[in-house]
């Protein structure tokens, strides 16, 4: 039979051809008019090579071509996300394993699984798994990650995922991609394109779920710093109150300290020239009975305003502490009315679709679609009868 297929088709197929190996064809049958009178031939659509051996030389050749265009460097593998909780899950419904393990492995963590079903062997897989891919990045580019996994298996049923299509899918898709597929010894082109090559599928939910494993620890964590800078904050306010009472308290001192020594050297002076002021004893006499009172009463003013100023210190740091504890507790006040459990609490339902979106209008439904009622104590899960305006 004459076959043929086109130049850009085959070269999207990333295999070589040679005479003596063995394909298989998948195409339509053409007739058409020439100058020899009726033509009869196949067009290939897609060439999918048979034998282990033919298999892993086309492997290795298209793995040479795009590890030389840099598809498989790290440089350009996305990070993928910690705390991931929206992923979209590629593989097939119909698998033994796959798809019940990779969900078994999540937990309840509350994850959002956004599934699309396709075909992981024969020749419509390869379109397929295509497809999903483009249609997760054009639809959901709100997504953590896209997660592609299928089980084990032979050469031959691992033809698509060592497609030059499905890699260049994977490199250029804007959303990050994890490939769990087969078994830990099975390697396929996907797997060294894809950001994160797991071993199985279950890897790969174990993967998804380890931050929150470990979340319980880090919330430990930053209630201990919390605690740790909060009594920080406090040590330092208490370590200012204490040196503006001790700089306060220290230039009184001096003041007094100046005023006494100032007293001494008067007293020395009279003193010493006694004999000369001797005649005028009862004029220094009574002068120096008004400035000793001026002096008391100066001292004892100073006194009061020291005692004033310690005790309204005192009053400003016990009042800095209410207002510091006021603003804490109406924080968490805040924190608790903000909290939408409370709502659920006090009565109040969420109804999301099907694909966790919060409905507002109740218009935009569809007859028997179904919808999920959330509550404070559980879920209900039903289907529209009937929608009133």
């Amino acid at each position: 039979m004459k076959c043929f297929i086109w130049q850009d088709k085959l070269e999207n197929l990333g295999i070589e051809l040679k005479e003596g190996i063995e394909v298989k064809v998948f195409g339509y049958p053409k007739i058409y008019k020439s100058q020899y009178g009726s033509e009869f031939e196949f067009e290939a659509e897609q060439i999918w090579l048979l034998g282990e051996g033919v298999l892993k030389q086309a492997f290795e050749a298209l793995k040479r071509k795009l590890e030389k265009e840099g598809l498989f460097k790290s440089e350009f593998k996305k990070p993928i996300p910690p705390f991931c909780q929206k992923i979209g899950l590629i593989t097939s419904k119909y698998g033994r394993g796959a798809k019940p393990d990779f969900e078994k492995h999540l937990g309840k963590f509350g994850f959002k699984i956004y599934f699309y079903d396709v075909r992981v062997e024969g020749i419509f897989a390869l379109e397929e798994i295509v497809k999903a891919i483009h249609w997760f990045n054009e639809n959901m580019t709100d997504l953590d990650v896209l997660v592609l996994i299928r089980g084990g298996g032979d050469w031959e049923s691992f033809q698509a995922f060592n497609s030059e299509q499905i890699a260049r899918a994977i490199f250029a898709s804007k959303i990050p991609i994890i490939c769990g597929l087969g078994h830990e010894s099975d390697i396929t082109i996907a797997d060294l394109v894809a950001d994160l090559r797991t071993s199985t599928p279950t890897d790969a939910a174990k993967i998804l779920t380890e931050d929150w494993k470990l979340a319980k620890n880090y919330i430990f964590q930053f209630e201990r710093v919390f605690n740790i800078s909060i009594d920080k904050i406090f040590k330092g306010i208490k370590e200012r109150i204490v040196s503006v009472e001790s700089n306060l308290t220290g230039k009184i001192k001096k003041e007094i300290s100046v005023k006494q020594k100032g007293i001494e050297v008067l007293w020395r002076d009279l003193t010493l020239n006694f004999q000369n002021y001797f005649k005028e004893f009862g004029i220094l006499e009574r002068e120096f009975k008004r400035n000793f009172l001026k002096i008391r009463r100066l001292i004892k003013n100073q006194k009061l305003k020291i005692e004033q100023s310690l005790k309204d210190l005192i009053e400003n740091k016990i009042r800095f502490q209410e207002k510091i504890e006021n603003i804490l507790k109406q924080q968490e006040e805040k924190l608790i009315l903000s909290s939408p459990i409370l709502k659920l609490k006090q009565g109040y339902t969420i109804t999301l679709d099907e694909f966790g979106k919060i409905i507002k209008d109740p218009t935009k439904l569809k007859i028997s679609q179904e919808i999920k009622t959330k509550f404070y104590k559980g879920q209900v899960l039903s289907k529209v009868k009937k929608v009133e305006k």
